[in-house]
């Protein structure tokens, strides 16, 4: 820095001894010069260094290819994607599960034959698109196993999303699972209230045939009771055993009267 002013100084002559006054008089008019010296310098320095905003653009350019945005691309657009790059970004795996989302089981399974791979993804696509396709447990227990049979060739990159989605439907299947136990548990408990109801009925008919049976007897028997039979009511045969019964005397009985006389 100091050899480049040095060097923009206007030397024109030897340097030479001077007086004290003119001594003076050289360092007013260099220090007058100074100011454009430092210009000067500061303009070649610029010259040498480009501005900070240009190295950064000449560093950084732009890429020559963009990435493709699947959360904006349209469902009609992501079926058709087959490629690698495709197949190995979560992204469009997201996408699909929200295009399958929308449609109705009848459209979902009409898909299904367009994506009819029968590698890993082709067989993703379809277990995504049958998710929402009012799939039976025996057909989702199906496509598990198939997807199962394939985790080997999932790239890694996408194992997390996939085993994700494979708990998923395992939970669903046993939630399935659960509720078909509930019913039957349920009918049968219906079932068993049912014949709880008609034996109660029936037990029911009983004590009541029984009670009016029971209320029979006793009105009898209280008739019975209260009914106590008279001289006039015994027939004639009876009456007569009566008074001779009465007539005669017991052996013991006259034996004692005739001691006593």
């Amino acid at each position: 820095m100091i050899a480049r002013l040095l060097s923009l100084l206007p030397l024109r002559s030897p340097v030479v001894l001077l007086p004290g006054l003119e001594v003076i008089a050289a360092l007013k008019k260099l220090l007058t010069g100074l100011p454009l010296l430092f210009l000067l310098a500061g303009c070649a320095q610029d010259s040498d260094n480009p501005p900070v905003g240009r190295r950064e653009a000449e560093i950084v350019s732009p890429p020559k290819a963009q990435v493709a945005d699947y959360r904006t691309m349209s469902c009609e657009q992501l079926w058709q994607l087959h490629n690698t790059e495709a197949m190995n970004n979560a992204l469009y795996w997201l996408r699909v599960m929200e295009c399958a989302s929308r449609m109705t089981p009848m459209q979902a399974r009409q898909q299904t034959l367009l994506v009819g791979e029968n590698d890993w993804s082709g067989l993703f696509r379809q277990a995504i698109l049958l998710d929402n396709a009012e799939t039976t447990p025996q057909e989702r227990q199906q496509i598990i196993e198939q997807l199962n049979r394939q985790r080997l060739n999932v790239p890694l990159t996408l194992l997390p999303l996939f085993q994700v989605w494979l708990d998923k439907q395992n939970l669903i299947l046993t939630l399935a699972d659960e509720r078909q136990r509930f019913q039957r548990t349920l009918e049968n408990s219906d079932k068993q209230l049912e014949a709880m109801h008609e034996q109660q009925t029936q037990l029911q008919s009983q004590l009541e045939t029984t009670t009016r049976k029971l209320e029979n007897l006793t009105d009898i028997e209280r008739q019975l009771s209260s009914r106590k039979p008279t001289q006039g009511d015994l027939p004639d045969g009876e009456s007569r055993r009566g008074k001779n019964a009465e007539s005669e005397t017991p052996p013991a009985v006259a034996k004692k009267g005739m001691k006593s006389e």
